[in-house]
C-alpha cells in the first residue's frame, strides 16, 4: 500500500515563499511600521533606493528625504507627479551602444492597515517609462503644433494685407499702362495735322479709360482686371498701337490659361509704350511658345536700342514683381536690340491673375 504521506502538499505559505512572491512583483514596493522602521522590501525597490541613497533602506525617512533631495544618479523629472528619472548605469549589451535607456519612476506613499489593525506605511514605485516618454513625445508635438498655429495666425493677420497690396499693385500697373496709351495717343495727335473725329476718338479713349479706373478703385482694384478677357485685351492693344503708328506681329497663341495670358498681354502693352515712347519704334515683334509645362513670351522691336544697362522703371519693375508672384521669370536684354523674355511655369492655379 502506497504511504499517501508522499503525496501530500503543503498547504501552508512560509515566509521565503512571500518574500520570493514580493520580489518578483513588477513594481517596487516596501512597507515600515509606525515608527517608521521598513519591516519588508521588495528587491526593486532596494535597488531602487540604493540608486537614491547609496545605501541599503532601514527607515521610512530615508527614502523621503532621497526622494526631496536625489542623489546624483538620480533626479526629480515631474515633482507635482513624484515621477523621478534615474539616470543609465551604462553596461547593458541589450541596448543600442552597450548602455541602458534612462528609466522614468513614479512613487506614491499609502496608509494602510492589516488584518489584526495595525497600519503601516506603503511606499511604491511603478515604472512608467513608457507612458513618460510617450507623453513627452505628445507634448513635444503639441508644442510644434502651437508653433505652427502661431505662425497660421500670423499669416491669415497677414492674408489681408497682401490681398491688398496685391490688389493695389494691379490696379497701379493697369492705370499705368492705360494712362501710358493714353498720353501716347495724345503725343500723336498733337505733332501731326488730325481731324476732329480723330480728336474725339482720342476723347473717348480717354473717357474710357478713367472709367475703367474709377470702377477698378470702387472694387478694390480687381474689377476690370481679374474681370478682362486676354484675348480682347490683346485686340484692343494692337489696334490702339496701330493708330499710333507701331505694328506688332503677333506669332504663336496665347496660352490657355487666362492668369497667364493676361499677363503676357500686359507684358506686351508695357512694350509698346516703352517701344513708343523711348525707342522711336514701328515693328514690335511678339513670339508665344509652350514647351515642358511652361509658357514663354519674347518681344524686341526695331527701335533704338538702349544706352548702357537697362534700369527697370515703375512699368518693368512692377511687371517683373507680378511675373516672379505667379512664380515665373524675366529677362530684359538691350543689345543687339531691345529683348524682353518671360517664361511662367504651369502652377494648376486660376484664382487670381496678380
Amino acid at each position: 500500500m502506497l504511504n499517501m504521506n508522499i503525496f501530500s502538499f503543503k498547504r501552508k505559505i512560509g515566509r521565503a515563499s512571500v518574500k520570493e512572491g514580493f520580489d518578483n512583483l513588477p513594481s517596487a514596493i516596501c512597507f515600515a511600521d509606525r515608527s517608521g522602521t521598513v519591516v519588508l522590501c521588495n528587491r526593486l525597490m532596494d535597488s531602487l533606493c540604493h540608486r537614491l541613497t547609496g545605501a541599503d533602506l532601514q527607515h521610512i525617512s530615508e527614502l523621503r528625504n532621497a526622494l526631496e533631495n536625489p542623489a546624483e544618479g538620480a533626479e526629480t523629472e515631474d515633482g507635482k507627479s513624484h515621477i523621478y528619472r534615474f539616470h543609465s548605469e551604462g553596461g547593458k549589451e541589450d541596448q543600442p551602444g552597450g548602455e541602458a535607456p534612462d528609466t522614468f519612476w513614479q512613487f506614491t506613499e499609502t496608509q494602510i492597515t492589516d488584518a489584526d489593525g495595525r497600519e503601516y506605511t506603503q511606499m511604491q514605485a511603478i515604472d512608467v517609462t513608457q507612458l513618460h516618454l510617450k507623453t513627452m513625445e505628445l507634448k513635444e508635438e503639441n508644442r510644434l503644433l502651437d508653433e505652427a498655429n502661431i505662425r497660421a495666425m500670423k499669416l491669415y493677420e497677414d492674408i489681408d494685407r497682401i490681398v491688398r497690396e496685391k490688389e493695389t499693385l494691379a490696379m497701379k500697373m493697369r492705370v499705368h499702362d492705360d494712362m501710358g496709351m493714353c498720353l501716347l495717343a495724345t503725343r500723336n495727335l498733337l505733332t501731326k495735322e488730325s481731324t476732329l473725329e480723330e480728336y474725339l476718338q482720342g476723347a473717348r479713349r480717354w473717357q474710357k479709360t478713367l472709367e475703367e479706373i474709377l470702377a477698378a478703385d470702387r472694387t478694390t482694384g480687381k474689377e476690370g482686371i481679374s474681370t478682362v478677357d486676354p484675348a480682347r485685351a490683346l485686340d484692343e492693344l494692337l489696334e490702339a498701337a496701330g493708330k499710333m503708328g507701331l505694328a506688332i506681329e503677333v506669332k504663336g497663341a496665347l496660352p490657355e490659361s487666362e492668369r497667364k495670358a493676361y499677363m503676357m498681354v500686359v507684358a506686351m502693352r508695357e512694350c509698346t509704350t516703352n517701344a513708343l515712347r523711348h525707342a522711336g519704334a514701328s515693328q514690335m515683334t511678339v513670339n508665344l511658345t509652350r514647351a515642358a509645362g511652361s509658357d514663354t513670351l519674347t518681344i524686341t522691336n526695331d527701335g533704338i536700342p538702349p544706352e548702357g544697362e537697362i534700369i527697370e522703371g515703375g512699368g518693368l519693375s512692377g511687371l517683373r514683381r507680378s511675373i516672379e508672384n505667379m512664380g515665373g521669370t524675366m529677362k530684359t536684354e538691350g543689345r543687339p536690340r531691345f529683348k524682353l523674355t518671360v517664361i511662367l511655369p504651369d502652377t494648376g492655379s486660376e484664382e487670381e491673375i496678380l
